[in-house]
């Protein structure tokens, strides 16, 4: 403990800089419109606190933001979530200070060596969870947790299909569907993601470049259909997603890595089927619901129930970053690692 408190106070000593590393957005693009650059340090203002940051998350709405298929409007700094210490406050937030934390937040700007960050979007730490670890669940494990309690009712032993299980979010989905009792059929793009998939649990892995995974899902359920499809993937895998979708299914359309499907004929909800095209943020809009569900989310990691994969980047290659995961080269969680920032959550 003495260690821990030196350490601590010795963080918290260290004298405030006016500059910082952060990766930049100027105009919507490409990889290449991503530059790691020096920025003016923000100040928290009340009620928010300025968070150094360790590790964080790269994810697919980084991409869209990028391209300007979702609004954003450069220059900004990307980067929605990320872990580590708070380093100053505004005023009312000061039981914050020298607190380890998370966070995943519209605007954050992760993607820098600093962040300001509400209060009401922290997540705070236990000693026995990692930043890196906490950096790697925070909008991927949130997602895969509403997703599987908050979008579709299930029963135990029912099959659900999982897109892309082999990445960071279908990872996840495929182990908090397996600790809810589900059975998990699986798609992949090749043979090394479905050894990914199998790993987080699934029972049946596809691997298929997504031109007809209906027809081997039908042959496994006995052309029952599955009860839910957790589809991160869109444009190539929506519409035949029905086709293996049992009556009164739910088709859960939660993201587009492959561009967002066209117009629906609402034909395709025949046999009593519905969609949901869910976002995380509607489901931790208020204090409490984000810190419920990232309470379940870290129970999970203490009890060692989250079987976590990722690749750590320095910040200087968040370009290269953003590369592999749009190329689909990576497997499991993308973080960049910013600063080697630790303290301890007992003050």
């Amino acid at each position: 403990m003495r260690t821990v408190v030196l350490a601590l106070s010795l963080f918290l000593a260290m004298p405030e800089a006016s500059e910082m590393l952060a990766g930049i957005v100027r105009q919507h693009g490409g990889t290449d419109a991503v530059e790691v650059v020096k920025q003016p340090l923000p100040k928290p203002g009340p009620g928010e606190a300025r968070v150094r940051i360790a590790f964080a998350g790269v994810n697919f709405i980084d991409i869209y933001l990028r391209e300007g298929a979702y609004s954003s409007s450069p220059p900004y700094i990307p980067g929605l979530e990320g872990a580590g210490v708070v380093e100053s406050t505004g005023p009312g937030a000061e039981v914050w200070l020298g607190r380890r934390v998370a966070f995943v937040h519209k605007g954050a700007g992760a993607y820098s060596e600093f962040a300001v960050v509400p209060v009401t979007r922290l997540v705070p730490l236990g000693n026995d969870v990692q930043l890196q670890d906490a950096a790697a669940v925070m909008l991927q494990g949130l997602t895969a947790q509403y997703l599987l309690d908050g979008t579709v009712r299930l029963e135990r032993n029912d099959t659900v299909l999982v897109h892309a299980a082999a990445g960071g979010t279908g990872r996840l989905i495929v182990q908090v569907a397996k600790l809810r009792g589900l059975k998990v059929i699986a798609t992949v793009s090749t043979k090394a993601k479905a050894a990914v998939a199998t790993a987080a649990g699934a029972d049946k892995v596809i691997v298929s470049d997504y031109s007809d995974f209906a027809t081997e899902v039908l042959q496994h359920t006995q052309n029952r259909g599955v009860a839910a499809i957790f589809d991160g993937v869109g444009n190539r895998t929506f519409l035949q997603g029905f086709r293996c979708l049992r009556p009164r299914g739910g088709m859960v359309l939660f993201g587009a890595s492959s561009g967002f499907p066209p117009s629906v004929d609402l034909s395709v909800l025949a046999g009593s089927k519905f969609l949901v095209r869910p976002s995380l943020f509607d489901f931790i809009a208020e204090e409490s619901e984000l810190r419920t569900r990232a309470a379940a989310i870290m129970d999970w990691l203490q009890a060692e129930q989250l079987n976590l994969q990722m690749t750590v980047l320095p910040l200087a290659d968040a370009a290269e970053a953003l590369r592999q995961l749009q190329s689909r080269e990576s497997t499991g969680k993308l973080l960049l690692k910013v600063g080697p920032v630790e303290a301890s959550a007992e003050l």
